[in-house]
């Protein structure tokens, strides 16, 4: 029996501190863990700090183990589920892109990011424990001043997180497969942009041209910079992208394979089929049988 992806988009969030369609503050320890074991994904960016604690978490396919002091970042879309002990305990607060889109650094600010939708950076961070208190103690001020429904709280959520995503920067670039990378350049942050763009048009196949267009660039100059920044071109980014939910669904959900087809926005599920084994090297049903056999093992 296949596993069922769990949506939760922000309005679904009814406990801790949260504003629909914005932004929400929860404790890991209160908000509905059983949710959690299942694989879900959400609409919205997350920061989950886990002060306490210890366990694995699964997201997109990779295995991730923490204990004390342990930050990971959520993109959406990511499908991810925790196994932890119960005395894990910490906070978790979370934002739509558009939340963060009245700033005016928009979308540059989130483009400087290298742990949202990250390519080849694990999402997940164990801090020192002079990061972790700097963590809390902001975290902590966050939950006390959002707790005040009254003019302007959103300005203050709004800058708390654009404290936060810089603090997780840092923290990110002092990491040692990350500490002697070079700055992010003006072509990065296009690559950052492109992806951003590319998650806000799933699911389905997209067109280079149609992603280029939402970020206001030509197309020759989006694969240039994809090209000297990744060594790939941005259709071979988009059909990495749609392998990796396909693979997401036939993995998480009990649809069929015609039926994931068609969700993916496919004309016909035979050039599903043959999109899925030009890069899969085998077939959709080959992979889930494949796939729910190891998850039975593990």
């Amino acid at each position: 029996m296949s596993r069922i992806i769990a949506d939760y988009p922000m309005t679904e969030y009814r406990r801790g501190i949260h504003k629909s369609g914005a932004f929400h503050l929860v404790k890991f320890e209160d908000e509905g863990a059983q949710n959690r074991l299942v694989p879900h994904r959400h609409d919205f960016f997350e920061f989950i700090w886990l002060r306490k604690g210890h366990g694995r978490v699964c997201c997109d396919l990779r295995h991730y183990d923490f204990g004390p002091r342990t930050l990971m970042i959520v993109s959406p879309g990511q499908v991810h589920a925790w196994n932890f002990t119960a005395e894990t305990s910490g906070r978790i607060a979370g934002f739509t892109p558009d939340f963060i889109a009245v700033s005016n650094q928009h979308p540059e600010l989130l483009a400087k990011m290298p742990f949202l939708y990250p390519e080849n950076l694990d999402p997940i961070l164990q801090l020192s424990e002079a990061e972790a208190d700097r963590l809390e103690s902001m975290m902590e001020h966050f939950h006390a001043f959002a707790a005040v429904d009254a003019p302007g709280r959103d300005d203050i959520a709004r800058g708390f997180f654009m404290i936060l995503l810089s603090l997780a920067r840092q923290c990110f670039d002092r990491r040692p497969d990350t500490v002697s990378a070079p700055r992010v350049s003006d072509g990065e942050r296009l690559v950052q942009r492109f992806r951003l763009a590319l998650e806000e048009a799933m699911p389905g196949v997209i067109e280079v041209a149609e992603i280029a267009d939402r970020i206001r660039v030509s197309r020759s100059q989006l694969n240039e910079s994809l090209r000297r920044c990744t060594g790939r071109s941005a259709s071979e980014i988009i059909h990495d992208r749609v392998m990796l939910e396909a693979k997401r669904m036939l993995l998480h959900s009990t649809l069929t394979v015609a039926e994931i087809a068609y969700a993916l926005k496919f004309q016909d599920p035979s050039y599903f089929g043959r999109f899925f084994r030009k890069y899969a090297q085998q077939s959709p049903g080959s992979y889930r049988e494949r796939m729910q056999r190891e998850a039975l093992v593990a």
